[in-house]
């Protein structure tokens, strides 16, 4: 080939290369969602809401509709472009060069007589999945969001997510799953005290509101010892970990969410049966699906049955504590007259734990790990009989325990 030849090929290529990269580029669209705070100190009612604005930047009409159920907790819509209800359903058509839509949404939730979400005169703790509700979109093809979630906040307060922080009270929100990215997760905002460590290559942080005495320290420490254990059987576990707690009228328990947890302040981390309701709900974390309808057991009963095995291999329980936790399980599952339940609690997750103790027996420890790493995967919702199914399948045979 001749020298000019050559040059000219790699003029072409370069050329070639740069157009490719511009287009990638064109396609990508920003998307920011500002929570405004500012006036938390003077709200006076459950009622009361914080404003949101969605703003998007485009340079061409890449995202072009987003439409979202209607939610008894969002008011006062109002956009850039035609917004529009059909059927309970909003619809918003961007204009070209992006938009900004605005509305206020309410926080404060009831679960039973508690809150699982709440905004007080000092700190608000609630999920980023509550600033937006789940939208559709439609884009053009490839295209992408960079998305972005801001915080406008009272002087004194602070923030804390579980996603990578990239300015004042400013994070950037990245799931390489999805292209539209929409922040999901526990968010704690206020006058707050944070621990922060690396441990077992997660960046992990425990928050809690100033002067409420929450064991930050014990619950790092906890997950120090157990977090290995728990990357062990989770080896897609999150690269970062949120742990939020708060007393003050929050409902009595734990919650999991994407690479967070809820854990009120006066929960015990490890109860007198052994089991661990940290530990629960980081296997709730390390669980990329969910049970399908009427198998909750499957959730609440794999998940109970590990914290006691990630507390005993991380040394925290004895064999002789393990067992007899496991033996308490069994009794206790003896008076649940079924398994099948929408949400699974007391005797018949007990149950489950007991089928599971069975079914980790039968396998034997290796295909056991393989058995949880399969079910941790991404994929359709998990029923007793894909159970069954993938567990034969790792056994190579029938399974005793079903």
């Amino acid at each position: 080939m001749h020298r000019y030849q050559q040059l000219s090929l790699g003029v072409c290529l370069l050329l070639l290369s740069i157009q490719v990269g511009l287009a990638r580029e064109k396609k990508q669209y920003d998307f920011e969602i500002q929570a405004d705070f500012r006036q938390a100190k003077r709200l006076t009612d459950d009622d009361d809401c914080i404003p949101i604005r969605v703003k998007v930047m485009q340079d061409r009409y890449w995202l072009r509709e987003l439409s979202w159920q209607e939610s008894p907790h969002q008011f006062d819509l109002k956009a850039d472009g035609e917004l529009r209800k059909e059927n309970g359903e909003w619809r918003w058509q961007l204009p070209k060069r992006g938009g900004e839509l605005h509305y206020c949404m309410q926080l404060n939730h009831l679960r039973g007589e508690r809150y699982d979400s709440r905004i007080t005169k000092s700190w608000a703790l609630f999920r980023a999945d509550d600033l937006l509700p789940p939208v559709a979109s439609i884009a053009a093809i490839d295209s992408y969001s960079r998305t972005r979630l801001k915080f406008k906040l009272p002087e004194n307060w602070s923030s804390v997510t579980a996603y990578p922080q990239v300015g004042n009270h400013k994070y950037k929100v990245d799931n390489p799953k999805r292209l539209f990215d929409r922040p999901t997760g526990w968010v704690q905002l206020g006058e707050l005290g944070v621990r922060r460590d690396t441990i077992a290559d997660t960046r992990t942080a425990v928050s809690a509101p100033i002067g409420q005495e929450v064991t930050r320290l014990e619950i790092l420490t906890l997950l120090t010892f157990t977090l290995p254990t728990v990357r062990d059987w989770f080896p897609k576990f999150p690269e970062r970990l949120l742990v939020v707690s708060a007393n003050g009228g929050m409902w009595r328990g734990a919650l999991s969410g994407p690479a967070s947890l809820y854990l009120h302040g006066e929960r015990p981390l490890i109860s007198e049966n052994g089991t661990s309701t940290v530990l629960h709900e980081l296997v709730h974390v390390g669980m990329q699906r969910e049970a399908s309808v009427d198998a909750d057991w499957i959730d609440e009963g794999l998940a109970e049955y590990l914290a006691l095995v990630l507390l005993h291999e991380a040394g925290g329980l004895t064999d002789r504590r393990f067992n007899k936790a496991l033996e308490d399980q069994r009794h206790w599952g003896e008076t649940a007259s079924q398994l099948e339940t929408r949400n699974s609690q007391g005797a018949a997750t007990a149950k489950a734990v007991t089928l599971f103790a069975q079914l980790h027996n039968e396998l034997g420890n290796e295909n056991f790990h393989k058995l949880v790493a399969q079910l941790a995967e991404p994929g359709p919702p998990i029923s007793p009989a894909i159970l069954r199914e993938m567990a034969e399948e790792v056994h190579g045979g029938e399974i005793a325990a079903f």
